[in-house]
């Protein structure tokens, strides 16, 4: 006869297999999928040379770690560089301000947050050139992940995707699968 403590640790040990098996569902990272160049008579095409991205003035909460340590950015400058948007030499700056990160009330199988951003272009004299505000979200389920902590890495990841692939289509370029 197996007993309460022998049911609940095969549970856990089904849980674990299962959370195995369903974390490799559904896009990584937060870098948008097949990012296609601007193209070459746009205005955008190699325009901008550097991206700058500003703490956020506490706009960031502790849990939402990859927009302040540099994951951001990265994927940022990633996207945008394979856009042909950044390129060595371009004569303007992108200015990324986290303007909120917050986790929207969802059910307990999903997770969702919600990413507002503030982008400027600015030319090589500092003047504003384009303003943008940019409004995402992404739901992390189940199926994507099984434990709380990682759906909401999955959902932040995917916030950064969306919002990232939202300004990619501002700035002329598309990206497969982000929207």
């Amino acid at each position: 006869m197996i007993g309460r403590r022998g049911r609940s640790l095969a549970v856990l040990a089904m849980a674990a297999a299962l959370g195995a098996c369903v974390e490799a569902r559904g896009p990584t990272g937060p870098v948008p999928a097949a990012i296609a160049p601007v193209p070459a008579r746009s205005i955008h095409a190699g325009a901008v040379g550097s991206v700058v991205v500003p703490g956020g003035g506490g706009a960031i909460p502790p849990w939402a770690g990859e927009l302040s340590d540099g994951g951001f950015r990265a994927a940022l400058e990633t996207s945008l560089r394979q856009a042909g948007i950044l390129v060595p030499g371009g004569g303007q700056t992108l200015e990324a301000v986290v303007m909120d990160v917050a986790e929207a009330p969802s059910e307990p199988s999903t997770t969702k947050v919600v990413l507002n951003v503030q982008y400027r272009l600015r030319d090589g004299a500092g003047r504003s050139v384009r303003d943008l505000r940019v409004s995402s979200g992404y739901t992390a389920t189940l199926a994507q992940a099984v434990q709380g902590i990682d759906r909401l890495r999955v959902a932040r990841e995917g916030a950064i995707r969306q919002n990232i692939a939202v300004l990619l289509r501002e700035l002329g370029s598309t990206s497969a699968g982000s929207l």
